[in-house]
């Protein structure tokens, strides 16, 4: 579903947005979606380089002292 929004922004980029729609031959709306689209998949990128640890916590619902005995056991960490 497509929707209308309204917004305010630099004239001078408003200027450039409208300069690339033409010399890409698209609409204004598209190059405007399509900056916003490679903005969103830079977003999640890094959000997903803030690692496993980080990502994860709080998954396990497990007891600190439960935890501490099956990290405790041989191989966990070491290989």
């Amino acid at each position: 579903m497509r929707i209308k929004i309204g917004t305010v922004m630099e004239e001078k980029i408003l200027y450039e947005a409208k300069k690339a729609a033409l010399e890409k031959n698209k609409k204004l709306n598209r190059i405007f979606e399509e900056a916003l689209e490679e903005f969103l998949k830079n977003r999640k990128r890094e959000r997903m380089k803030k690692g496993i640890a980080r990502r994860t916590q709080g998954l396990i619902k497990l007891p600190s002292d439960k935890l501490r005995e099956v990290m405790d056991e041989p191989g966990i960490i070491e290989p």
